[in-house]
């Protein structure tokens, strides 16, 4: 029998990255399923066009798998327009306060290590979370 490798840490935390990106749209989405871009104001379905945009860079560990620092931003605004960070930032200050958005920027740098039990666990949370939201948007 082959033996079956053992995903990376590393893996496990981008698999789980994803997994809230998709939570965040689906939380910023209406019943039918539609949300707005947090900096251009865009309204798409959120499987169209939607991406949950890092306003402190997903490079950065310590705020990868951070909910607050990941909003719905249309493909334009996330990618070409390079997250259209002064309107991202004045979102922020406006939803999360000043403070909140200089501690994000002052802590960037931080490294967050995670155990394989703790990813584990965000990531079940963050499944049933998804599987909540896609029931409501289904209606």
């Amino acid at each position: 029998m082959a033996k079956r490798k053992t995903k990376s840490i590393a893996k496990l935390v981008e698999e789980a990255a994803v997994l809230l990106q998709l939570l965040v749209r689906l939380k910023a989405s209406d019943d039918n399923g539609y949300c707005s871009c947090v900096t251009c104001g865009t309204t798409r379905h959120y499987k169209d066009g939607m991406q949950g945009g890092h306003f402190i860079s997903r490079r950065y560990t310590a705020h990868k798998l951070l909910e607050e620092n990941i909003n719905s931003q249309c493909q334009c605004c996330n990618g070409p327009r390079g997250g259209s960070i002064v309107e991202y930032t004045l979102y922020m200050i406006d939803t999360y306060g000043r403070e909140f958005v200089e501690d994000l920027q002052e802590r960037k740098h931080e490294t967050k290590k995670y155990t394989r039990a703790e990813i584990a666990d965000i990531t079940k949370e963050l499944k049933e979370r998804i599987k909540t939201e896609e029931e409501r948007v289904a209606g």
